[in-house]
């Protein structure tokens, strides 16, 4: 009945969409109702990249050209953002690690690694944790998964019935720009290419309100599950921004004091999306680390 009331406006067609931002090798799976968005490029061993908060596999667009030469990689969009969009169930307990183990039994995929920057780095512990004879190795990128404060432009998205009220919502360019800023070490790295590509997968019919019922999960369940955490025994390369503003540098030590078999690594010139920043040295970090004999 509610959802009668709160009718979605101002949506861009996902055909619209897709027009603007689709790649020519875009390729979609059905899985547990979507018609998930990936790209599958290069040969040699298998890493699944995994995008934050309101992103897309357009974020890895470096890293990939960087390191086709020496991986299979697979970036995807991931249920409720994206081409990909809502997921018909809403949110719910293991959502994106269950998503992940039937999405890479559909590609038939037996072993892999992951890379994931903010939401997908949840994703990537919590996959890890659940499905540890599928991961190999592990790179977490600004990572989300202990507590911090969402800027406030998410923080609406947590109050009661904001995934209803969110679909009559037209968020200001304006306002979008300035929160998107924040994600930069340097703002001015932001192009304006990549803030119509954001501004209109937020836009992309669905996804506001599929996004704030991400947020609004989150804080019901007052954060993550880091009891995952303890069954990571893979190698895992921990890479973050100082100067990221959304979640703290500290946050570097949490993670290694949970997993057992990690390292880090801390630009001082990035903050929230060190691969779109600093692409060519953070894919360099990737690469001797997930191609190394030896990380135990």
């Amino acid at each position: 009945m509610l959802n009668g009331l709160f009718k979605e406006k101002y949506a861009l067609p996902l055909e619209e969409v897709k027009r603007r931002h689709e790649y020519d090798d875009s390729r979609y799976i059905r899985i547990q109702g979507m018609d998930v968005h990936y790209r599958d490029i290069g040969e040699g061993p298998v890493l699944i990249l995994l995008h934050g908060m309101f992103s897309s596999l357009h974020t890895w667009e470096d890293w990939i050209n960087i390191l086709k030469d020496d991986f299979r990689i697979i970036a995807l969009d991931a249920p409720n953002y994206g081409f990909t969009g809502p997921h018909p169930k809403g949110m719910f307990k293991n959502i994106y690690s269950e998503f992940l183990n039937e999405f890479t039994d559909a590609l038939n995929i037996q072993e892999c690694m992951l890379a994931g920057n903010s939401l997908g780095g949840w994703m990537s512990w919590e996959f890890a944790g659940r499905y540890p004879e599928k991961v190999k190795k592990v790179i977490l990128i600004d990572s989300a998964g202990f507590f911090f404060v969402v800027p406030w432009l998410l923080m609406t998205m947590a109050f009661p019935l904001s995934p209803l009220i969110s679909r009559t919502m037209k968020f200001p360019r304006g306002a979008f720009k300035a929160v998107l800023k924040q994600v930069y070490g340097n703002p001015d790295r932001l192009r304006k290419e990549k803030l119509n590509l954001y501004y209109d997968l937020m836009m992309r019919e669905g996804n506001r309100s599929s996004g704030a019922r991400v947020v609004h999960y989150i804080r019901n369940n007052i954060g993550f599950r880091t009891g995952y955490m303890k069954g990571i025994t893979q190698p895992t390369l921990v890479m973050w921004g100082r100067k990221d503003r959304w979640i703290p540098v500290r946050h570097v030590k949490e993670f290694c004091s949970k997993i057992r078999n990690c390292r880090s690594v801390i630009y001082d010139d990035a903050g929230h999306m060190p691969m779109e920043e600093l692409p060519e040295i953070t894919a360099q970090d990737a690469r001797e680390f997930l191609l190394a004999d030896n990380n135990r």
